[in-house]
């Protein structure tokens, strides 16, 4: 008798053919627990977002060993879960390792994201490397009114003519180089913009605006409940994903400013909330 092992790539299934006198049988091989994770998330890879039904199916196991492997990944923060589906997780390194990423694309992105911004307008402007990109890239004869919780955008405005600068109070957030914390919060609400620029750490059309600090969160409610409009700024990376905190509706944003064109269905989705997509 011969046995080997077959991998049929695309159901993602393993059998061991075993040939007998009598005839051919395909018995699937069960995956340990490590493996079919890994498989999920090599699947999660190539499609962006990963339908749950049908993956017991698909791994010849039991729905409940499916949920054990989706909990142990989000867990360890290799995904995130929404209802019916999972994502990829949202990553991010601090300031000083986030600033010299993609740098290229941010200063595009700030170009395109600072030609919105009309003369006379004021401003509510999120902590992030984006979002500074967006302020260095304002016109030095544009007359601006900037209230920010963020200190290296705070920085970038310090030789601008024209920009009157207000800077919202709170604890300081050294990963994120900005100020955070209830007395943000309530310091925001005391101002109306004209616009919200909006740094994203993760956006989903079903699971909306997310971010990696609970009082980041926070921050960012508020500067988009204080806005007239609101233009969030990203990398086209982070389109699809998703972070532990929730912000709001991916409904809430007027402009979405990116590097790429987003993936046709999220375009689509995007369109269907009233989002418009500036491609920098």
């Amino acid at each position: 008798m011969h046995e080997y092992v077959i991998i049929d790539c695309t159901f993602m299934h393993m059998y061991r053919h075993v040939r007998t006198n009598a005839q051919a049988v395909m018995i699937p091989i069960a995956l340990s627990p490590d493996e079919r994770q890994a498989r999920i998330l090599d699947l999660l890879a190539g499609a962006d977002r990963l339908p749950v039904a049908g993956l017991a199916e698909r791994f010849g196991t039991s729905e409940d060993s499916i949920r054990r492997d989706l909990r142990a990944l989000a867990g360890a923060g290799r995904i995130r879960r929404v209802h019916g589906a999972i994502l990829p997780a949202a990553v991010l390194g601090g300031f000083d390792q986030r600033v010299g990423e993609d740098a290229p694309d941010k200063a595009a992105i700030g170009r395109a994201a600072a030609a919105l911004v009309a003369d006379a307008a004021s401003l509510l402007v999120d902590g992030g490397t984006t979002t500074r990109a967006v302020v260095a890239a304002l016109p030095r004869d544009r007359r601006i009114q900037v209230v920010t919780t963020s200190l290296p955008v705070v920085d970038a405005l310090a030789d601008h003519p024209l920009a009157e600068v207000v800077v919202v109070g709170g604890r300081f957030d050294r990963h994120s180089r900005t100020t955070v914390g209830a007395e943000a919060v309530a310091a925001i609400r005391g101002f109306r913009a004209d616009v919200c620029l909006l740094g994203l750490c993760a956006v989903d059309t079903a699971a909306g605006i997310t971010a990696v600090g609970y009082e980041e969160a926070a921050v960012k409610r508020a500067m988009i409940e204080a806005a007239a409009r609101v233009v969030a700024v990203t990398t086209a990376d982070k389109i699809g994903t998703v972070s532990p905190n929730v912000v709001g509706p991916a409904a809430a944003i007027d402009v979405l400013v990116t590097d790429r064109a987003p993936a046709a269905a999220d375009a689509e989705a995007l369109a269907a909330l009233g989002v418009a997509v500036v491609v920098a």
